[in-house]
């Protein structure tokens, strides 16, 4: 899987050997780099279900100040380590290795303050409307200026949930982005 854009354009990136994980396609991911156009530079990002972390590492090649990544399985947590120590971005990575859930409320208390929060939840139980209520009702970003989804087809979600409304939805074949601004 390679970098689509930014500074580490072309760049490999290392992928989790699971089945388990889903990369986000080059294409959906340059796609979702080209609406965001400047907007990430200078942001800092929460990346939840991050699985390779290929989201939260375009991030950082179009100029996002530092990166979270949560995931909470221990083989995506190495290779988001190995390709962040690859590119040299240590210092603006941080890895917490817990379920996107259970984390959010935390994060909240410990008033972690992030602009931009990109979810790409397994494709299976509504987990994308759940995440997004979960980061509608937490109190992590205040108030979040962009919340990007990636689901799938079926599970469809609303247009606005509490503070947040979409603003945008892609399609491509039969993976979904969404994304949401504050009221």
């Amino acid at each position: 899987m390679r970098i689509a854009t930014g500074e580490f354009k072309g760049r490999i990136l290392k992928m989790p050997k699971s089945k388990l994980v889903r990369p986000t396609r080059e294409m959906v991911r340059k796609a979702i780099f080209d609406v965001l156009g400047d907007f990430i530079a200078g942001k800092e990002v929460l990346d939840l279900f991050s699985g390779s972390g290929a989201l939260g590492f375009e991030a950082l090649s179009c100029g996002a100040k530092c990166v979270t990544f949560v995931e909470k399985m221990f083989a995506c947590q190495k290779v988001i380590r190995e390709n962040m120590l690859m590119l040299k971005l240590e210092p603006r990575c941080r890895i917490i290795g817990r379920d996107a859930f259970s984390v959010l409320p935390e994060l909240a208390k410990q008033n972690m303050s992030c602009k931009v929060i990109f979810a790409d939840p397994p494709y299976a139980g509504e987990l994308a409307k759940k995440c997004l209520l979960e980061i509608s009702n937490c109190d992590i970003i205040r108030p979040p200026e962009m919340v990007i989804i990636e689901h799938c087809k079926d599970d469809e979600l609303p247009d606005s949930c509490n503070i947040l409304t979409r603003w945008q939805l892609k399609k491509y074949g039969d993976t979904f982005v969404s994304f949401y601004t504050p009221d």
